[in-house]
């Protein structure tokens, strides 16, 4: 397997997306980390978890450098936790 390169072009990128709980956030978070370590020989990406009180939800942001925007990748990964809130007991 080969990792992928940053080029001369690359630049900076930020995404965002909301959760209903912080262990949703963080467990999403850890795979977005494995997606880029497992993508890119030298990732660059800085993810914040925070809180926001005006609609009780928590935001993930995330900082990272890159040859195109990763917002679809992320939001697949996004998606694929999306029952992660509800627990196991609607599967």
């Amino acid at each position: 397997m080969t990792l992928k390169k940053h080029t001369d072009n690359a630049r900076a990128f930020t995404f965002r997306h909301e959760f209903e709980s912080v262990d949703h956030a963080n467990v999403t978070s850890t795979a977005i980390l494995g997606y880029m370590v497992g993508t890119y020989e030298q990732p660059t990406i800085d993810i914040t978890i925070s809180k926001n009180e005006a609609n009780n939800a928590y935001t993930m942001l995330i900082d990272y450098v890159s040859d195109s925007n990763l917002s679809e990748p992320f939001n697949r990964v996004c998606d694929s936790f999306e029952g992660y809130s509800k627990g196991c007991s609607e599967a």
